[in-house]
C-alpha cells in the first residue's frame, strides 16, 4: 500500500533499458473505477512529463517502480499532454456526505499498487474514509457515505415505529389474556416434557422388576457410585429393588439372581 505522497519521487527502471527513465512527480485517478489509472514521471533524460498507465506497470517496490521498457510510456503526444494537463488528480477536491453536507477537502490518499484502487482518502481535518463508504467521485467533488441517516431514511423509520405502535394499540384485552393463557400452556407442556419419569412407569424396567422380585442375589452387587451394595444371598423386595434402580443397578443386579 502507498499514498499519493509516498509514491512520489520515486525512480522509474526500464528492465530491458537497464536504467532510471524518470521519477514519479504526479497521479492520475479515474473517476470510474475510483483507481489509480496513471503516474506522471517526469523523464531522466529531459525532465518532460511523460504518462504511464497503471496496467503497464511491472510493480511498484519501496525503492523503484519498474517497467518493461520505455514503450510502455503513453507514446502519442497527444493523448499523453491530455492525461497530464486534464487528467484528474483527486487532490483539493470537496467532499461531501451522502446528506449533501460539506466535509471538507480531500489533502491525501491511500491506494494499492496491485490494482491501483484508492482504499483510503484523508480530508483537511484528519478525518478518513475507507473505500466501502465511497459514493462516487468527480472531477468537481467526491460523495462519501459518513453514516449519517438520509431524511428518506428517518421517514422510512418514522412511519414504521408508528405503525409498531397502531398495531400495539389494535390488541384487544381479550387478544392479550388469550396469549397470556397460551404461553402458560406452552410452559406446562415443556415443563411435563422436562419432567423425569417415574420409576415404575417404564415399561422396560417393570418387566425386569417383576423379573427380580424374589429372586435371591448370588455375589454381592455394589452401584457404580460404590454408594449402594445388596449382599449376596439377599431375596429381593420391591424395597430393595426400587433403592437398586435408584442407584442406577438394576442391570448389574440382574446378572446376579437366581
Amino acid at each position: 500500500m502507498e499514498t499519493n505522497e509516498s509514491i512520489l519521487t520515486r525512480k522509474v527502471v526500464g528492465l530491458d533499458d537497464r536504467k532510471t527513465l524518470g521519477k514519479v512527480n504526479e497521479l492520475r485517478v479515474d473517476c470510474d473505477t475510483l483507481a489509480v489509472s496513471h503516474y506522471i514521471v517526469g523523464s531522466a533524460s529531459t525532465n518532460a512529463p511523460l504518462a504511464l498507465p497503471f496496467a503497464s506497470t511491472l510493480s511498484a517496490g519501496d525503492t523503484f517502480l519498474t517497467i518493461q521498457s520505455r514503450t510502455a510510456f503513453v507514446s502519442n503526444s497527444t493523448e499523453s499532454q491530455a492525461i497530464i494537463r486534464d487528467g484528474f488528480t483527486l487532490l483539493g477536491v470537496e467532499v461531501f456526505s451522502h446528506t449533501g453536507n460539506a466535509l471538507g477537502k480531500l489533502k491525501s490518499y491511500e491506494f494499492d499498487t496491485v490494482f491501483g484502487t484508492v482504499k483510503s482518502i484523508a480530508l483537511d481535518d484528519g478525518r478518513t474514509f475507507s473505500h466501502d463508504s465511497f459514493v462516487f467521485f468527480s472531477p468537481e467533488f467526491v460523495f462519501v457515505n459518513d453514516g449519517t441517516k438520509t431524511a428518506a431514511e428517518l421517514r422510512e423509520q418514522g412511519n414504521e415505529g408508528d405503525a409498531a405502535v397502531a398495531e400495539a394499540e389494535a390488541v384487544e384485552p381479550d387478544d392479550q389474556a388469550e396469549d397470556v393463557m397460551a404461553e402458560a400452556t406452552r410452559v406446562e407442556e415443556e415443563e411435563t416434557q422436562d419432567a423425569p419419569v417415574d420409576a415404575r412407569e417404564s415399561d422396560d424396567d417393570a418387566a425386569l422388576v417383576e423379573f427380580l422380585l424374589g429372586s435371591t442375589v448370588t455375589e454381592d452387587v455394589t452401584s457404580k457410585d460404590g454408594e449402594f451394595t445388596v449382599k449376596k444371598g439377599t431375596t429381593l423386595t420391591q424395597e430393595l429393588v426400587d433403592e437398586t434402580r435408584a442407584h442406577d443397578a438394576l442391570l448389574l443386579l440382574t446378572m446376579s439372581v437366581e
